[in-house]
């Protein structure tokens, strides 16, 4: 695995306590189970996922610790190689910043993380997945960080939905 990544970011302007980003670690189970269940899905994760998914080398995690190192945000992201792009496409699967700690900086703070993974990966498209259901203030979250909204047509099989 690459070198640990943190950083610690002082939201400008403000007298919000600094928050740092630092990669997901298997310790952190609980706490993303929480942000999960936060951002409305109901069973969250467990600890056996959480070990899976840190450990696999096409997703990365990064959580916002505050200054305890409790994490109060997170950002799951994937990236494969993909045969139209030539080359790696990254997807936001998760992002999810806990009530108490939004418009402190810490969404962008994730995502200016993920855009500079994306440039060491050479990614060639950084798409995010959203919620069917998306706020108007997500919405504007979103493209203030760059982000168009396009149609994608998702589909999902029925038959693999759920399967344990």
């Amino acid at each position: 695995m690459s070198q640990p990544i943190v950083r610690t970011v002082t939201p400008a302007g403000t007298d919000a306590p600094a928050f740092r980003i630092r990669r997901a670690r298997r310790g952190d189970a609980e706490a993303m189970a929480l942000l999960l269940r936060e951002l409305g899905y109901p069973q969250g994760t467990d600890q056996q996922t959480v070990h899976w998914v840190v450990s696999h080398p096409e997703i990365e995690i990064f959580v916002a610790g505050d200054p305890q190192d409790k994490p109060v945000g997170m950002l799951s992201f994937s990236h494969r190689p993909q045969l139209r792009l030539r080359g790696r496409v990254a997807t936001i699967d998760e992002l999810v910043v806990t009530e108490t700690w939004r418009r402190r900086g810490v969404g962008r703070a994730l995502i200016k993380q993920i855009l500079e993974r994306c440039k060491v990966l050479s990614a060639r498209q950084l798409q995010l997945v959203s919620p069917m259901a998306i706020t108007p203030e997500a919405r504007n979250f979103y493209t203030a960080c760059g982000f168009s909204e396009i149609d994608a047509g998702v589909f999902r099989h029925v038959e693999t939905e759920g399967r344990h």
